[in-house]
């Protein structure tokens, strides 16, 4: 008896010590493929799966851009309805417009390290970034 009661304090603390914080708003799962050839040819792609409580299975976005060589001007961005992503070289900003709870747009940013491939010519990286405020 005397041996439970610690041992029950110790499996409750490392039990919650586990549990991460997780933002009622909701996140992105990210990914980004960036690649560049000699010939001029860039591309960049941001796919995410926002998921909440609102959304379990989570609903699929993403934002491409595309300059076929050097001597074409770069294509216009094409994005999912409702879903805007941007890439600076070091962090992703996200915003999404949902309808459930209530209809709102959400937002968030955060650090995404993109490693390259063997070649150097193709860069990919994956993050979860949370959602850090939504407006209705």
């Amino acid at each position: 008896m005397h041996f439970t009661t610690p041992l029950l304090t110790l499996l409750a603390s490392t039990s919650l010590a586990a549990v991460l914080p997780r933002s009622g708003l909701g996140s992105w799962a990210v990914t980004i493929n960036k690649a560049s050839y000699a010939n001029g040819y860039k591309s960049l792609d941001i796919s995410a799966v926002y998921t909440s409580d609102s959304y379990p299975d989570g609903i699929s976005s993403s934002c491409s851009t595309v300059k076929p060589s050097a001597a074409d001007p770069e294509q216009p961005r094409t994005c999912s309805a409702g879903f805007e992503a941007s890439y600076d070289g070091s962090s992703v900003s996200l915003q999404q417009t949902v309808e459930l709870p209530i209809n709102a747009t959400v937002f968030g940013s955060g650090p995404i390290k993109l490693t390259t491939s063997g070649a150097g010519r193709i860069y990919t990286g994956s993050a979860t970034v949370e959602v850090t405020s939504a407006t209705a």
